[in-house]
């Protein structure tokens, strides 16, 4: 009886630790000693391409110099990455992407823009999200456009869907598996304790005659 006990123990003890480490990536460091960048977008379109310009300044006026934005385009399920692998700042907190020129759009071409600011060292997180109509407009009938990958989210492949949906339905089914392991767990630990102290109830019962 007690070595099971230590065993159910045990497992309740590796769950837990499990449980630990993924929840520690939710956990930030730090955050109180950072500061907040103020960025503003401006959107150049001329007949030889279509530019994204970002500045970055300080809560002073002043512009940040080498600071790592990051642009992306929203699709399907996931954002898109654009211009370069690093895009920083220059000396005037000044940075320019082209915009891809071949991009679907959703109808009318309109496409979400995303800047980031992500882990910087001395600057908060920063989200940006402005919607232009920069994109290869997709027609009413967005049926009748080839399925592709980067195309906008009407018209993702049948086959990404599926599978997309289907491993988030795996993971909702393996968190509830889990939920209902532990609970049928601390039951059969709640049962244990209980016959344990009526054997203990009745030892003691009878060795009191």
């Amino acid at each position: 009886m007690k070595s099971e006990t230590k065993l159910i123990c045990y497992f309740l003890e590796v769950i837990m630790a499990v449980t630990f480490i993924f929840g520690a990536n939710t956990i930030s460091y730090g955050q109180d000693d950072l500061q907040d960048a103020i960025v503003t977008l401006s959107f150049i379109d001329n007949n030889e391409a279509k530019i994204i310009q970002a500045k970055a300044t300080d809560q002073d006026g002043s512009p940040i110099e080498d600071l790592e934005l990051y642009f992306y385009v929203q699709r399907t399920f996931s954002l898109l990455p654009i211009g370069d692998f690093f895009n920083t700042t220059d000396e005037n907190g000044i940075v320019e992407i082209p915009f891809p020129e071949d991009l679907p759009g959703a109808v009318g071409g309109h496409v979400k823009i995303v800047v980031k600011i992500l882990e910087s060292d001395i600057y908060n997180d920063l989200t940006l999200e402005t919607i232009k109509n920069w994109g290869i407009p997709t027609p009413v009938d967005q049926f009748e456009e080839k399925r592709s990958l980067w195309a906008a989210a009407a018209n993702a492949p049948i086959t990404l869907v599926i599978s997309v949906s289907g491993m988030i339905l795996v993971i909702w089914f393996i968190i509830g598996y889990i939920i209902f392991i532990l609970y049928k767990i601390g039951k059969i630990k709640s049962d244990v304790h209980s016959q344990f102290n009526e054997e203990n109830y009745f030892k003691d019962v009878i060795e009191s005659f």
